[in-house]
């Protein structure tokens, strides 16, 4: 379950005791992306709910962007402050390649899971009816159950180490920097929670407190291995499809046909979009880091 990033007690209630217009306008980005939060926190994630998250964190990584470069600029025409500066430096980068590192991984995925969807379609549309087609619902079962393995061993590990990298930073409260390394670990926490969203919508089972307002595809299987969902509307887009294709052996054929074409192609308008965000996402973050870089080579 993705952790709260409203509720972070890392972070400060403001940022007023830096006085810049653009931390006034981080603190007013923030709130937003903490009232965002306040909405769909107990919402099992959509994609809808993923694009409108990364949405958010692409203007707060600008902000974020601009803070730095502005932090840059006030360093050309006053005196630098050398107290250790090359350990909180150094976390802010390895921090924002974990994040990249996080990025790539993701899209990888987004895009086989794409590939396999648009298969799963060709084939079901060639075979429907036809003595393989139970085979091709168990190719795709099989292909899901080995994603999610392989997104829990390899995302989910990557989003824990970075997010307990986030954790260890360092805040030197008498440090110029210090609302700027603060801002920047507010701006992390959230792209932890985004991705957990990601993490949960592509493999992890929902949370107890999730499950109890509706069915998911993953956790009402039956000895017979069909999908009995007490709403057929609840669930994201990836359960949805699993679910149609459980149902396969106890549904009129032209009914399965319908619905998981249906369903296929919102899930390749869902995945695409998805991964537009995670590439727009890492441009983002090699724009931050190589600002972070400009900043501290003035060290």
């Amino acid at each position: 379950m993705a952790v709260s990033f409203k509720n972070d007690s890392r972070k400060p209630a403001t940022f007023r005791c830096r006085s810049h217009p653009k931390f006034d306008q981080m603190e007013s980005l923030l709130n937003k992306a903490k009232n965002w939060e306040s909405t769909i926190s107990s919402s099992n994630p959509s994609a809808d709910i993923i694009c409108s998250g990364f949405s958010h964190l692409k203007v707060l990584l600008e902000c974020l962007e601009d803070l730095f470069n502005t932090n840059l600029s006030d360093r050309t025409t006053s005196p630098v402050l050398k107290t250790h500066p090359m350990k909180w430096a150094d976390e802010l980068l390895d921090v924002s390649v974990m994040f990249l590192d996080i990025c790539y991984n993701a899209s990888d995925i987004m895009s086989v899971t794409r590939q396999h969807v648009i298969g799963l379609g060709c084939d079901v549309k060639r075979n429907v009816g036809c003595s393989s087609d139970q085979s091709i619902v168990s190719k795709y079962i099989e292909f899901r159950n080995k994603m999610k393995k392989d997104v829990k061993r390899s995302m989910g590990r990557l989003i824990k180490d970075t997010d307990n990298m986030i954790r260890g930073c360092s805040l030197m409260v008498d440090s110029e920097n210090y609302h700027l390394i603060r801002v920047f670990k507010e701006v992390a926490s959230f792209s932890i929670l985004i991705f957990e969203f990601l993490l949960e919508f592509l493999a992890i089972k929902p949370s107890k407190r999730t499950r109890t307002r509706g069915w998911t595809a993953v956790s009402r299987f039956l000895s017979n291995g069909k999908v009995v969902p007490a709403d057929t509307t609840s669930g994201n887009e990836l359960q949805l499809l699993d679910a149609a294709l459980l149902r396969y052996s106890s549904t009129d054929k032209h009914d399965f046909l319908q619905v998981v074409l249906k369903n296929i192609e919102a899930l390749e308008d869902t995945v695409e979009g998805i991964n537009s965000h995670i590439n727009s996402m890492s441009r983002s973050m090699i724009a931050t880091r190589a600002s972070i870089l400009n900043m501290i080579s003035f060290y």
